[in-house]
C-alpha cells in the first residue's frame, strides 16, 4: 500500500470515528432526556409526599398518588433507554458515566421502601426530603458526566446550559419542599429560613452560567419566566419566610399555596428543559446527518481523484502549492491530483479539530470548576458534619468576605485537604 493510501484509509477512518462518536452522544441525548423528566417527576413527588407527611395524610393525597404513577411511568422509560446502550463494547470515555448510572440505579432501589414509610406516615418530612435530595443528586451526575464524555463543543454547551438549568431546576425543588414543611407547619426555625436563601442564591448562580451557555430560545423563556405573575407570587411568599421571626405563626393552609406557587415556575421551568433537550437531539442529529454526508462526499472525491492521469512529478512538489518544479517522477501508483486533494483534506480535517478543541476547552472549564466546587463542598460535609446546603453557604460566605469567586476558595480547600491527607 502506498503513503498516499495509507493517507486517505486514516482521513475516512478519523471521519468514521467521529460519526461512532456522534452515534454515542445521541444515545447519551436521549438517556439525558429520560433522566430529565424522572428528576421532575421526582422533584413533585417530594414537594407532595411532604405536605402529606406533615399533614399526616390529610393534604394532596390524590395529587402524591398521581405523582408516583407518572413518576413509575418514567422509570419504566428510562430502563428500556439503558438498554440500548452498548455495555460489551464501551470505552474509558464512558468508565464515570455509567459508574453514575450504577449509583443512581442502586438508590432508586430504595424508592418503595421510603414510599412505605410514607404511606404509614412513619418518616420524617426531614428525612424523607434528603433521600429524594440524595437521589435526584445521583440522577444529576448522569446529565454531569454526560456532558463530560461530549467531544463536539456545540453538543457540550447545550449540556453543560442544561445540566447547569436543572441543578437550578433542582435547588428551586428543594426551595419547594423546605417551604412546604415551614408553611403546613406554621413556622419557620431560623436554621431553616437561612437554607431556604442559601437554596434560592445557589438556584441563581446555575441560571447564570445557563444564560451564558444557553441558545437564544431557551435564554428568553428564563427572562419571561423570572418575570411573570407566577414568579412575582412566589417573591412576595419567599418575602414571608424572610420576614418570619420565633414565635410568629402562619395559617397551615399556606403551605398548599406555596407549593401552587412554587410548582407553577418548575412546572415553566421544565419546558424550558424540554426546549433544551429538544435542541440537543435535533443538534446530535443533525452534526451525525452532516459527519455521515461528509464522509460520504471524501470517499466519492477519493474515488474519483483516483482514476485521474496526470504526469508524474515529486510527492513534495505536489505538497508545496509555492514550488514550480515538475521534473521528479512521483512514486509509481500515486497521482498528484490524489495525494495533493488529500493533503488539502487533511489540513481542512487539522484546522476543524484545532477549532474544535478550542472551543470544548472553554466549554469544559465550566464542567471542571462544577467538578471542584463539588469536591470542595464534598470535604466540608465530611469535615465538619454538615449539609450540601450548609457547605455551598460556606463556600458562598467565604468568597464574599474574601472578594473572590467560589472556584478560587473551592481549589484552596482542596489544596488544604490534600497536604493535610499527605501529612
Amino acid at each position: 500500500m502506498t503513503h498516499t493510501s495509507n493517507a486517505e484509509s486514516f482521513l475516512l477512518a478519523a471521519k468514521r470515528s467521529e460519526i461512532n462518536a456522534l452515534h454515542h452522544l445521541m444515545l447519551s441525548s436521549k438517556l439525558v432526556i429520560v433522566v430529565s423528566n424522572i428528576i421532575h417527576e421526582l422533584q413533585k413527588e417530594r414537594g407532595l409526599s411532604n405536605c402529606y407527611l406533615v399533614s399526616e395524610g390529610q393534604r394532596l393525597a390524590s395529587e402524591y398518588a398521581e405523582a408516583m404513577e407518572a413518576t413509575n411511568a418514567l422509570l419504566q422509560t428510562f430502563q428500556q433507554t439503558l438498554g440500548t446502550l452498548d455495555l460489551e463494547h464501551c470505552g474509558s470515555s464512558t468508565t464515570r458515566l455509567y459508574n453514575s448510572l450504577a449509583y443512581a440505579l442502586h438508590t432508586l432501589e430504595g424508592l418503595p421502601n421510603i414510599r412505605s414509610s410514607i404511606a404509614s406516615c412513619s418518616l420524617s418530612a426531614t428525612e424523607n426530603t434528603k433521600f429524594f435530595n440524595h437521589l435526584i443528586a445521583g440522577l444529576l451526575t448522569v446529565i454531569f458526566e454526560a456532558a463530560d464524555v461530549s467531544n463536539d463543543p456545540d453538543i457540550t454547551r447545550i449540556l453543560v446550559a442544561l445540566f447547569n438549568f436543572l441543578q437550578g431546576k433542582e435547588y428551586a425543588g428543594q426551595e419547594r419542599a423546605w417551604g412546604v414543611i415551614g408553611f403546613t407547619t406554621g413556622t419557620f426555625s431560623n436554621s431553616s429560613r437561612e437554607q431556604i436563601k442559601a437554596l434560592q442564591d445557589a438556584q441563581q448562580n446555575c441560571l447564570d452560567i445557563f444564560s451564558e451557555f444557553s441558545t437564544i430560545l431557551p435564554a428568553a423563556q428564563l427572562r419571561q419566566l423570572e418575570s411573570n405573575e407566577a414568579t412575582s407570587e412566589l417573591q412576595r411568599m419567599r418575602q414571608l419566610i424572610a420576614r418570619f421571626r420565633s414565635g410568629d405563626s402562619l395559617p397551615t393552609s399556606i403551605g398548599e399555596v406555596w407549593f401552587q406557587a412554587a410548582s407553577a415556575r418548575i412546572d415553566s421551568m421544565l419546558d424550558i428543559a424540554n426546549q433544551l433537550t429538544h435542541e440537543l437531539e435535533q443538534l446530535c442529529q443533525s452534526k451525525l446527518s452532516q459527519a455521515e454526508e461528509e464522509l460520504r462526499l471524501h470517499e466519492e472525491h477519493l474515488v474519483l481523484l483516483a482514476s485521474y492521469e496526470e504526469p508524474p512529478m515529486s510527492a513534495l512538489t505536489a505538497m508545496d502549492t509555492q514550488s514550480k518544479d515538475t521534473s521528479i517522477n512521483l512514486s509509481r501508483g500515486v497521482h498528484i491530483k490524489l495525494a495533493g486533494s488529500i493533503y488539502e483534506l487533511v489540513q481542512r480535517q487539522s484546522e476543524h479539530l484545532r477549532q474544535v478543541s478550542e472551543e470544548l476547552a472553554s466549554a469544559k472549564q465550566t464542567l471542571n470548576e462544577r467538578k471542584l466546587i463539588e469536591k470542595a463542598k464534598g470535604i466540608l460535609m465530611m469535615s465538619q458534619h454538615v449539609s450540601e446546603e450548609d457547605a455551598y453557604k460556606q463556600l458562598r460566605q467565604a468568597a464574599m468576605t474574601g472578594n473572590k469567586r467560589i472556584i478560587d476558595i473551592a481549589e484552596n480547600i482542596i489544596s488544604v485537604a490534600s497536604m493535610l491527607k499527605s501529612k
